[in-house]
């Protein structure tokens, strides 16, 4: 008797299949024949009624006198809002015809124009869809209970047991197919689901579990269920059955794997059921299918690859030729989307065809680099110069179509480019890829600048980001050289290429005349300081990887020139920037040499010996040389890119840093000066009288510059500084010092302080005219 239920269950299985893909074939036919039937029915109710009111129907009358033919004797009519009897003139009023059954969805109530529409919208979503979802999971579980509790019980033999799920599969989907043709549209989508669920199950069942079926046999039944819903799917315009023929098509591959290495039969399969999707997907215009379909696709090629990629030599002929089928397949669903009527706005194209035009090429290259390097890197370079060719054809393809909008010519000009700069490193050296992608770069900008292309300067932009990440990788990982200084340096090259390519493209910016939008007129200047910085941090690395070339406190202090060199050449070209960018970069670069001037170059300074004489040494004049900036950049700061007041801002806090900065390095020159042959006692006492004398002097040089430019400002600091010179006088040289030294600290002290007040005296109602 099990022998025979086997059979049967076939039969049941692919009869009512094969009567469905009939019946989804006739449905449209016999659709179209009931809407001309409809037609004309309504042409003979509207013919009748004319009849029966003795009119012959007439057309809109012709412009111009037209003579009316009378159809009874004229007679006198009260004067009424509307006439008693139709007019002659007018076309009678159509007569009400049967219309056809509007079919009634729960999901679609009539809101209305009151306050109650999100209810009836949550009580029609609620009411018909979720109910009948839930109804069909419901209705599927409790099946399974059912079976799993007869089968427990012995109830059923296997045989009997698969019958009964095609049976009650094929029951489902006949349901649902009568419901459809009922009005009970989602209803009897949840029956199909129903249906569908229940024949994978049991095709499963009968060949893993029971083992009635062989593999074939099985695929093959599964391959049929998956048609199946998937027609049933476009033939009900219905995207749950499809999403669920989707799952069920993916699955099936791994429900029936048979544990060997079937990449040829599971690639075909692969191919053939995405190319199902894709176009179901377009058809219907269901673009989840795209992303499902790319999702499950590359989980089962990778699934594939981890597991039967070994071996040596191994399959990569088999890898690669599926990963480049899916790879064309997919890289085609953005052409798909252009052959559409309308253009894709932003959200509808990212929804599938912008993720999967990216995701697409990028897992081939993976996949692709995965098989071929680093065995095969010259291939893999090639391989990204066609894949490169291939989009920039792709674009120019899809040039005229009626859907394409310049979001998908972004997109494919990106990832040509993209392919283009991955065959640099690929190919090439470290240098090798530095140069590549500055050139790259830079004639990416101006070619952008050239045609007035946007996008082509962002990707130009991208590229030379990339170039500057690979220097500085290039710079930090580069070991000491023994050669010459500079000159034998393996990156003085890429270097120099990267800094012209850099300031090039600055260059173009501000030549070319584009109309710029706001955020990319920060480019000019961003390009100009990156070019400076990298010529800066260049010289600075080769000095610190050449130690044998000078002492530490050299070579600190050269470090310090150099960047106060890359500060003053962007302070030379603020003039010339509308963004003030210009301005706050080299305006910090100034207050970080100065730190590092103050506090890091005085710190190694003092390890010389013998100690360098005053004044006349390498450290004091790069400190003379940072206060002259700062000195500068409170002349060239304040331009019109800024606000009056951010002006005199600037310009204040320039002179300030520069006064303290000059003042805090003459005291280091003071406290640093050698004393030979002096006791270290009387050295300190030497050096605090210094310095209370310098205070005291710095302090009535700044109270006469206050007075001869009247800036109050300058002014109050000077009496601030004498303020601090008579505490430290008081206070600290007093108790600290010898009488030699307290008298002529007191002595300088007091003179300079009874000039500075003659002199403010003398000038004070020259000041009061003036105050600034």
């Amino acid at each position: 008797m099990d022998g025979l239920l086997l059979p049967l269950a076939l039969l049941i299985l692919g009869v009512p299949l094969a009567g469905l893909f009939l019946g989804v074939a006739s449905r449209r036919r016999l659709r179209e024949l009931e809407a001309r039937i409809l037609a004309l029915e309504f042409t003979a109710a509207q013919l009748r009624e004319l009849a029966r009111r003795g009119f012959a129907p007439v057309t809109a009358p012709e412009p111009g006198p037209q003579a009316p033919t009378p159809v009874s004797e004229p007679r006198p009519v009260p004067p009424s809002p509307e006439p008693a009897t139709p007019s002659v003139f007018a076309q009678p009023p159509r007569p009400a015809a049967p219309a056809p059954p509007t079919p009634i969805t729960p999901g679609r109530i009539d809101a209305g124009n009151g306050e109650d529409f999100g209810w009836r919208r949550l009580e029609g979503a609620l009411g018909g869809t979720w109910l009948s979802r839930i109804g069909a999971l419901a209705v599927t579980v409790g099946i399974g209970f059912f079976l799993k509790y007869a089968f427990d019980s012995g109830w059923i033999q296997p045989a009997g047991r698969v019958a009964m799920g095609v049976a009650a599969g094929m029951a489902l989907l006949l349901a649902g197919e009568r419901l459809q043709r009922a009005a009970y549209r989602v209803p009897a989508q949840a029956l199909v689901a129903s249906g569908v669920a229940a024949l994978y199950l049991s095709v499963f069942a009968a060949y893993a579990f029971y083992q009635l079926i062989a593999q074939p046999v099985a695929f093959g039944f599964m391959v049929l269920v998956t048609a199946s819903a998937l027609a049933l799917a476009i033939h009900h315009d219905a995207r749950a059955i499809a999403v669920l023929a989707n799952l069920g098509g993916f699955l099936t591959p791994v429900l029936l794997s048979t544990n060997r290495d079937a990449a040829v039969a599971l690639f075909t399969y692969l191919a053939v059921l995405d190319a199902g999707m894709v176009a179901s997907a377009y058809w219907r215009r269901w673009p989840e299918l795209h992303v499902l379909s790319f999702t499950f696709t590359q989980l089962l090629y990778l699934a594939w690859f981890q597991r039967w990629y070994v071996g040596s030599p191994p399959p990569r002929g088999i890898a690669l030729i599926g990963a480049g089928v899916f790879f064309l397949l997919f890289s085609l669903v953005t052409v798909i989307e252009a052959a559409a009527r309308e253009r894709p706005t932003a959200q509808r194209l990212w929804q599938s065809a912008g993720v999967i035009a990216l995701a697409a090429p990028a897992a081939y290259f993976v996949a692709a680099r995965a098989v071929m390097w680093p065995e095969h890197a010259s291939w893999l370079a090639l391989l990204c110069l066609v894949l490169a060719a291939y989009y920039v054809g792709l674009a120019r393809a899809t040039l005229g179509a009626p859907g394409v909008g310049p979001l998908l010519l972004v997109v494919h000009g990106a990832i040509a480019l993209g392919f283009l700069t991955l065959t640099f490193p690929i190919q090439f050296a470290e240098h090798g890829t530095t140069i590549a992608w500055s050139v790259e770069g830079a004639a990416l900008v101006w070619g952008g600048l050239r045609l007035r292309s946007g996008p082509l300067r962002i990707g130009g932009l991208i590229v030379l980001a990339l170039g500057m990440a690979r220097w500085l990788m290039i710079v930090a990982d580069q070991p000491a050289h023994r050669g010459m200084f500079v000159a034998d340096d393996p990156a003085l090259v890429s270097t120099l290429v990267y800094i012209v390519a850099t300031a090039i493209a600055a260059r173009r910016y501000r030549t070319e005349g584009v109309r710029l939008t706001e955020p990319e007129t920060y480019v000019r200047p961003t390009l100009a300081a990156v070019s400076a910085a990298a010529a800066g941090l260049f010289l600075a690395t080769e000095l610190h990887r050449h130690p044998a070339l000078m002492s530490s406190a050299l070579r600190s202090v050269t470090t310090t020139l150099v960047w106060l060199a890359v500060a003053t050449l962007l302070l030379s070209l603020v003039r010339s920037d509308r963004t003030a960018t210009l301005i706050v970069v080299s305006g910090v670069m100034l207050a970080m040499v100065g730190l590092k001037a103050a506090l890091i170059d005085t710190a190694v300074w003092q390890s010389l010996t013998p100690a360098p004489p005053p004044l006349l040494n390498a450290r004091f004049g790069s400190g003379l040389l940072v206060a002259a900036a700062a000195a500068l950049y409170a002349r060239l700061a304040p331009t019109p890119a800024v606000s009056a007041v951010t002006q005199t801002q600037l310009r204040v806090g320039a002179v300030a840093f520069a006064a303290l900065f000059l003042l805090w390095h003459l005291s280091a020159e003071v406290m640093l000066a050698p004393l030979a042959g002096v006791a270290p006692g009387e050295m300190t006492m030497a050096r605090h009288m210094a310095l209370s004398i310098l205070w005291t002097l710095y302090a009535f040089a700044a109270m006469g510059v206050g007075i001869q430019r009247r800036v109050a400002a300058v002014r109050f600091g000077a009496m601030a500084l004498f303020g601090i010179v008579v505490i430290k006088v008081f206070l600290i040289d007093l108790a600290r010092l010898d009488a030699g030294y307290r008298i002529l600290s007191f002595l300088v002290l007091g003179a300079m302080l009874i000039v500075a007040s003659f002199m403010y005296t003398r000038f004070r109602e020259r000041l009061s005219a003036g105050v600034s």
